[in-house]
C-alpha cells in the first residue's frame, strides 16, 4: 500500500505539475500572443508612417526641383531687371525734357499770344 499510495502521489505531483507547468505555458502563450498582436499593430502604424514619409519625401524633392529651377534663373532675370531699370530711368528721363519743352512752348505761346492781343490792341488805338 505504500507503495501503490507513493505512486499514486506520485502520480498526482506528476499531474498537478504537468496541469501547472500546462497553465504556465498557457499563460505565457497568451502573454506572447497580446505582445505579437501589439507588435503587429505597432508594425502596421510604422508602415502607415513609412509610407506618408515617402509621398512627403516625394512632394519635397519635387518642391526641391522647382526653387532649384528658380535659382538657375535669377541671375537671368536680375540682368532682365536691371535692363528695364535703365530704360525706364532713360525713359522717365526723356519723358522729364518732353514735359519741360512743352512747359516752355506754353509759356511762349502765352507769350506769342500777349503779343498779338498788344498788337491788335495798338491797332485799334492807332485806327481810332
Amino acid at each position: 500500500m505504500t507503495n501503490s499510495t507513493s505512486g499514486s502521489l506520485l502520480d498526482s505531483m506528476r499531474s498537478a505539475s504537468t496541469s501547472t507547468l500546462f497553465e504556465g505555458l498557457q499563460s505565457t502563450l497568451k502573454m506572447r500572443e497580446g505582445e505579437i498582436a501589439q507588435l503587429q499593430e505597432e508594425i502596421v502604424r510604422l508602415e502607415r508612417q513609412r509610407a506618408a514619409m515617402g509621398e512627403e519625401l516625394v512632394s519635397l524633392s519635387s518642391q526641391n526641383q522647382d526653387l532649384l529651377t528658380q535659382v538657375e534663373q535669377v541671375p537671368t532675370l536680375s540682368e532682365k531687371v536691371k535692363n528695364l531699370e535703365q530704360r525706364y530711368n532713360a525713359m522717365l528721363q526723356m519723358y522729364g525734357e518732353k514735359a519741360e519743352e512743352a512747359d516752355e512752348l506754353k509759356m511762349d505761346l502765352e507769350d506769342i499770344k500777349a503779343m498779338y492781343k498788344q498788337q491788335i490792341s495798338d491797332l485799334l488805338s492807332k485806327m481810332t
